[in-house]
């Protein structure tokens, strides 16, 4: 089928909610409200948030919501190695003004009204992170916003592609990051992974797409289709009509 384009963030809730994985790996968290938002949907999900900014990772573990909605804070860098990794944190300078806390990438760039400190960090593939820790988890969905590294994320998972069934990821269609692999770089290595892209956003140039598994959506495309269709007229509504079940069947 060809990625229907909408609202991508309620579409993923959506299957969230339909697929019901073990684990959720929210990589490139910064503040841990995306995983939050997971919480309401997976009352009994193993939630990771991924964070590899030492700054905002320390304001997630000081979050008091981060503790009770039982969400695992981890300050590593994801990618397609394992062992440490430069990270080039974005900062605001001394006379800045509002500053975006999620701008800081594995790419030094230079921001106005910024300033870049790159810090060592440790580094995991996602196969071998789950092989560790999470062993027994057979349905996985990953939450991806890495900031022009898309690629070497979904690279580490080669080894667990058969665990992985749902994933939200934020791609470029043109360089923006020196050096950079595109959207169409990424959708060829998605294929080799078994991914089908299924949704993805309007935005020309950075935008986030969804893939599913093929094994998964052979299974279960009528309900998948009905959810994306469902998303596209009324995705907001949707995200928290289905939050509202979670919460209403837990009490």
């Amino acid at each position: 089928m060809s990625p229907v384009v909408l609202k991508t963030k309620y579409a993923f809730h959506a299957l969230l909610w339909l697929l019901e994985p073990d684990v959720v790996l929210d990589v490139g968290s910064m503040d841990g409200s995306d995983s939050k938002r997971f919480r309401k949907l997976l009352p009994g999900a193993d939630i990771v948030a991924f964070e590899g900014n030492p700054y905002n990772h320390r304001a997630m573990l000081e979050d008091r919501e981060i503790e009770r909605k039982r969400i695992r804070v981890v300050n590593s860098l994801v990618c397609e190695t394992e062992g440490t990794g430069s990270f080039f944190v974005q900062r605001p300078a001394a006379d800045g003004g509002h500053f975006n806390r999620g701008t800081s990438s594995r790419t030094r760039r230079d921001e106005a009204g910024g300033v870049a400190e790159e810090v060592l960090v440790d580094a995991v593939r996602i196969d071998s992170f789950l092989a560790r820790e999470y062993p027994r988890s057979s349905s996985v969905a990953l939450w991806v916003d890495v900031e022009g590294h898309a690629y070497s994320v979904l690279e580490g998972m080669s080894g667990a592609k058969h665990r992985v069934k749902l994933v939200h990821v934020e791609v470029e269609t043109s360089e923006i990051w020196p050096g950079q692999r595109i959207e169409a770089d990424v959708l060829r290595l998605a294929a080799t992974l078994d991914l089908l892209p299924i949704a993805r956003g309007a935005d020309a140039t950075q935008r986030d797409v969804i893939l599913v598994s093929k094994t998964w959506y052979e299974a279960e495309r009528f309900r998948i289709r009905a959810s994306l269709r469902l998303c596209g007229w009324c995705g907001p509504a949707v995200s928290r009509l289905l939050g509202w079940s979670r919460t209403v069947a837990g009490l």
